[in-house]
């Protein structure tokens, strides 16, 4: 155990002096040349020795590595390894080789929020002839799966999660990701069977699986039966604000506008997440149902 971690804390330190070298070898080009120019100006433009050149460039090539190198490594702060996602990664990709190099690119890729460019990175790696361990394998159909499910593409997220378990991937959030991907593809059964398998469970997510069966039945329109999952996530505490605000959201689906507005306002008070964007949502849902009411009122009338 104390081999292995020193191995790849020597790795990190080696891949951060790598990375370290070619910045500090740009930015030494560049003050190098200036120094140059303030040398010529101030000896008259004489020649400089080919030594003295060396000595200028070294001089300042040195402390720019030092500091560039100490830049790299105060990334990873107390990680062993991977500055992102290290419990998810783990001892896979520590090398390197040019796998490990791809790999990484793509994470940093993806967590600087650009998912079709870390998606053409992993599709890269998955579609090379780089050799690969099946836990390496597992982990870039794991990320090709997140890329396609933020992107909305939920079958082809499906395929890279099945192929990720397939390989022996595990992670708590799977079941929940899975669940979603289906559900948005409009297959609500499988989608709510995964999640009733977590409903007072010991998982590690039992506790967001009613709620995320009321948001299943939320998006298909069906508040009666999302606002019972709702109400038994609030009489549990499960998730309680976001349980309040789906609630809120299928009490004005149902047209009990008074009971909307009070769930509404227990939402707020109980610091529903990005309540900014929830107030849009509600307002929105609450205006097309008033609309609706509006229309069908006309409809008789006429």
């Amino acid at each position: 155990m104390l081999f292995t971690l020193a191995a790849r804390r020597t790795k990190r330190v080696m891949l951060s002096l790598g990375r370290a070298a070619v910045k500090a070898f740009a930015a030494d080009a560049v003050l190098s040349a200036a120094a140059f120019a303030i040398l010529c100006f101030a000896s008259g433009c004489r020649s400089i020795m080919l030594g003295d050149a060396l000595i200028i460039m070294f001089t300042i090539l040195l402390p720019l590595w030092l500091i560039f190198f100490f830049l790299e490594v105060r990334k990873y702060g107390l990680k062993i390894f991977h500055r992102y996602d290290e419990d998810i990664i783990g001892g896979a990709f520590t090398g390197l080789d040019k796998k490990s190099r791809i790999f990484e690119a793509g994470v940093h890729t993806f967590h600087s929020g650009d998912f079709r460019g870390a998606l053409d990175i992993f599709t890269e790696l998955d579609a090379s002839d780089l050799p690969r361990s099946r836990e390496e394998q597992a982990i870039v159909s794991f990320y090709r799966g997140r890329c396609y499910q933020i992107m909305g593409i939920y079958p082809n997220a499906i395929i890279n999660y099945d192929k990720a378990e397939e390989n022996g991937f595990t992670l708590a959030e799977m079941p929940v990701f899975r669940a979603r991907c289906l559900a948005e593809s409009g297959d609500t059964k499988r989608a709510v069977d995964i999640l009733l398998k977590l409903v007072d469970s010991d998982h590690q997510y039992s506790s967001r699986a009613r709620l995320e069966i009321g948001n299943i039945y939320l998006k298909l329109n069906d508040g009666e039966t999302a606002l019972k999952w709702y109400n038994e996530a609030i009489e549990r505490r499960e998730s309680y604000a976001s349980a309040l605000g789906g609630a809120a959201i299928a009490y004005n689906l149902l047209k009990d506008f008074d009971k909307a507005s009070e769930y509404f306002r227990l939402a707020m008070l109980n610091n529903i997440e990005d309540p900014h964007g929830f107030t849009n949502y509600f307002e929105e849902v609450q205006a097309a149902v008033m609309l609706g009411n509006r229309s069908s009122s006309d409809s008789s009338k006429s």
